[in-house]
């Protein structure tokens, strides 16, 4: 079972990603609980992002990147790890996001190779502290105005 994986895993990397993207698109049109959730990193919205993340991995699945492939995964449960806390923390879950952040999950899993584990906590680890020093969430509606946490706040409501 695991070497059919293996066999398949840029498939099915290929295909994971497509449902994240479309995880992404339907975040971006939510009505519900995921309008009082909004986040950015850098100024750019975490919908487009993910957006990017995903493309960019698509492009390494095609090429077979297995190195950049679980670098970028290996970030990417640091950063899902930062987003999800955020949402248990303020009691306001989104089903998109939480989705988005399964999808990274089984894929991590899917391409880790347990040889590499120096190099998949360390960038892990720079995921997770680069994404607490420049995430700014709000947990208001985006039709009220809304309070921006970034790390001080963060840290002091802890």
């Amino acid at each position: 079972m695991l070497s059919m994986l293996r066999t398949w895993k840029y498939l099915i990397n290929v295909l994971l990603l497509l449902i994240a993207v479309g995880l992404e698109v339907f975040y971006s049109m939510c009505a519900g609980s995921c309008s009082y959730l909004r986040g950015s990193i850098f100024g750019m919205d975490l919908a487009y992002v993910g957006i990017l993340f995903a493309v960019v991995l698509i492009g390494l699945s095609l090429l077979k990147q297995d190195r950049l492939i679980l670098v970028l995964l290996s970030a990417g449960v640091g950063v899902e790890i930062v987003l999800v806390a955020f949402q248990v923390r303020h009691h306001v879950y989104c089903p998109y996001c939480l989705a988005f952040a399964a999808v990274i999950l089984l894929l991590f899993i899917l391409n880790f190779d347990v040889r590499k584990k120096g190099l998949i906590l360390g960038t892990a680890a720079l995921g997770f502290v680069l994404f607490v020093l420049f995430f700014k969430g709000s947990v208001t509606p985006t039709y009220a105005a809304g309070t921006e946490f970034s790390l001080g706040l963060y840290l002091e409501l802890s």
